[in-house]
């Protein structure tokens, strides 16, 4: 790069190529009198170097353009139902929706996060700010954020700088409630599905599940854990490899909602019913938990409320120059239905 702030300018391509700053400006704004061979150059050049159109740059140094942006994970929940990404949409948007700043979603997978840097979808799209929802710890945007070149608020990812923040769960607390009145109800084999471990969380409520066990002393037994990805069907796979395994196993703890009724059609299928064999607590509340048959216990996220949060910090570090970056936690809570 030409300058110490990463940015390229028209005068860097000019001076790379030998040509007039006027020329290499008709260049890439389509001007009719430069010659398709020079275009052409100039473009490739461009690309090279990394230049991002200025007019967008400056819109988002000088904020004026007021438009934030969701960049959110499409392979964290993919599936038809996407419980958890709507509703926490919807606490983003009635934040904003009494601001100035319009709200722009923008879903990437990872083969996309390989195409273009983050800085340059920001400075080409002209955003103000970011949230960010269900990255994953290997992401190479965690890099380039923590160089504090726009204002940001994570999900779930506990990353605390000059211009980031991040709003959580309180995932210990959730996970220790689920121990809490699984012993209450007399089990004492519990076992864990857990997300994998590229979700920042997922250590997290391993490390909550592992602190419950050793509140009532039980000994944290890894042979009774297995590892799913957030899905169904990974929960249903998870829940017979367990009784493949163990055969004393008397209720299972999933650190999502889609991994327990994943756990409890698996459970069925190998002749076993939820609750009167083995109980079943998910993690989320997601708006299936209630209408799946056994309803299902859970450990109730307010995903609004983090939605709403989120877009609260975001505006405060984008408005505010001193505001200093703080991590919020939300409060959860058990809600008891069938399964458990």
């Amino acid at each position: 790069m030409y300058r110490k702030d990463g940015m390229v300018k028209l005068s860097d391509i000019a001076r790379e190529l030998g040509l007039s700053l006027t020329t290499v400006s008709r260049a890439l704004n389509n001007y009719s009198d430069v010659s398709p061979k020079t275009k052409k150059l100039v473009i490739e050049t461009a690309k090279r170097l990394g230049y991002i159109p200025n007019l967008s740059a400056r819109g988002l140094a000088l904020r004026k353009n007021h438009l934030v942006s969701l960049f959110y994970y499409d392979y964290v929940n993919s599936g038809p139902y996407q419980p958890f990404t709507f509703e926490v949409v919807a606490g983003i948007r009635k934040f904003f929706s009494n601001t100035k700043y319009d709200l722009i979603m923008i879903p990437e997978t990872r083969r996309g996060r390989k195409s273009q840097s983050l800085k340059s979808i920001c400075y080409s799209r002209g955003v103000d700010g970011l949230i960010i929802l269900g990255i994953l710890t290997d992401d190479p945007y965690i890099e380039e954020l923590k160089a504090d070149f726009i204002p940001t608020v994570f999900l779930d990812y506990p990353l605390l700088s000059k211009k980031v923040s991040y709003v959580e769960s309180d995932n210990i607390k959730g996970c220790m409630l689920a121990i809490d009145y699984l012993v209450s109800q007399g089990h004492r084999r519990i076992a864990f599905i857990n997300g994998h471990e590229l979700a920042a969380v997922s250590s997290v409520r391993l490390k909550g599940y592992m602190e419950g066990l050793k509140k009532h002393n039980i000994e944290f037994d890894p042979e009774i854990t297995e590892i799913g990805d957030y899905t169904e069907r990974s929960g249903y796979f998870a829940a017979r490899n367990l009784f493949l395994k163990e055969k004393n196993i008397t209720a299972i703890f999933a650190a999502s909602d889609l991994m327990a009724i994943g756990a409890i059609r698996g459970l069925n299928d190998i002749g076993l019913k939820v609750p009167d064999d083995v109980a079943v607590v998910g993690y989320d509340d997601i708006l299936l938990a209630e209408y799946f048959q056994p309803r299902l216990t859970t450990i109730r996220q307010h995903k609004f409320e983090l939605g709403f949060q989120a877009a609260a910090e975001l505006h405060s570090i984008m408005e505010n120059p001193n505001h200093e970056p703080k991590a919020r936690t939300i409060k959860v809570e058990l809600i008891i239905r069938d399964s458990a």
